[in-house]
């Protein structure tokens, strides 16, 4: 939580005006208590080669490169 809160303010500091983050893993707990705004887009997860029932978000890792 810490570090999503001093991200937030290098962010202001900056003059970012967006700072996107997704609800997987635990970020859904930070999310909420930082304020983040629920976006207006649908994220779809894309999993090639295997078959998934439905996964819900705290059940998904993901790293971006």
């Amino acid at each position: 939580m810490k570090l999503m809160n001093d991200a937030l303010i290098l962010a202001k500091s900056l003059d970012f005006d967006v700072f996107n983050a997704l609800d997987i893993m635990h970020n859904r707990v930070f999310l909420r208590e930082l304020k983040f705004g629920i976006g207006d887009g649908h994220l779809q997860y894309y999993l090639f080669n295997w078959r998934f029932k439905d996964i819900q978000p705290g059940d998904v890792g993901l790293v971006m490169l």
